[in-house]
């Protein structure tokens, strides 16, 4: 005699939704500027952009880094964001 088992099947033909969104104009210098880096947690990701950010110090002028983290699996916490979002601009990513 064998188990039966359930097996969910998700339809990925519903109607595609339009989202409008608008890109952040770009920075016309780094010079002076504040970055912020959200680190996800992943092996190296936060190494990998504290490098870029420390790059960006030494050959752009960049400012000041604010540095948050995240749970590998899930948003950032409204602190964070709250922290972040007063960046000129965020380095967000992963790396293994």
């Amino acid at each position: 005699m064998t188990a039966s088992r359930m097996v969910t099947v998700y339809d990925p033909t519903a109607e595609p939704r339009a989202l409008g969104a608008t890109l952040a104009p770009r920075l016309g210098a780094l010079r002076g500027r504040r970055a912020g880096i959200l680190d996800n947690g992943k092996q190296n990701a936060g190494v990998l952009m504290s490098a870029i950010v420390e790059r960006l110090r030494a050959d752009h002028g960049v400012a000041e880094v604010v540095r948050r983290e995240k749970p590998v699996a899930g948003p950032p916490s409204p602190e964070a964001v709250a922290d972040l979002s007063r960046c000129d601009f965020v380095l967000v990513g992963s790396a293994d």
